[in-house]
């Protein structure tokens, strides 16, 4: 991906130029984090699935307002956080594992013990209960965070606060999530 030409950036300043044709390999590079990301948010899969085609779609309806040579991921991401902040405001958000793979088994990491298997299964379940518990913002910001991996300045371009705003989403939201694990996962 070093060629100019296959950079996000200049893919999507062809597609705002109307190339239908460049939309693809951005959707091919971005299903699964971005599909992810929204399922972490809404928690249930086939609305998640459901906005993932809305996001795209909106891409490529909005794909004038892109302006060269802005970082694409953000400007991607802040279009799917908006259509996850619609949906929190239609319904009140489910208390769906979060944890769950493309088949609809939660993965485990290789143990041998079932009772290991057993209790990992469980923590997962209890850790996705408490990202579900959180308020939208500091829900968005720890999963963009943990489980996308994006640096504070980049969260701070896709919700659109400053980072000092997001890092305090972030100590917030991990607080809350502190107190909701700490009775649910004592030994």
């Amino acid at each position: 991906m070093n060629a100019p030409e296959e950079r996000d950036e200049w893919l999507m300043a062809q597609v705002a130029e109307g190339k239908r044709d460049k939309l693809e390999p951005l959707l091919r590079r971005h299903a699964t984090p971005l599909l992810t990301f929204i399922h972490r948010m809404v928690g249930d899969r086939h609305r998640a699935e459901e906005h993932f085609q809305e996001v795209f779609l909106a891409v490529w309806l909005k794909r004038s307002t892109y302006k060269f040579p802005r970082p694409f991921k953000p400007w991607l991401y802040a279009i799917a956080l908006n259509k996850c902040r619609a949906a929190f405001r239609k319904k009140v958000a489910p208390t769906v594992a979060l944890a769950e793979d493309e088949s609809g088994a939660t993965p485990v990491a290789p143990i041998h013990s079932p009772s290991d298997v057993a209790i990992a299964t469980e923590t997962a379940a209890i850790v996705s209960a408490a990202v579900t518990q959180l308020p939208p913002q500091q829900r968005a910001v720890v999963v963009l965070r943990i489980w996308e991996g994006l640096s504070y300045a980049e969260i701070a371009q896709i919700v659109g606060r400053e980072e000092v705003t997001v890092r305090t989403n972030m100590h917030h939201g991990l607080a809350a999530m502190r107190r909701y694990l700490e009775p649910r996962l004592r030994a």
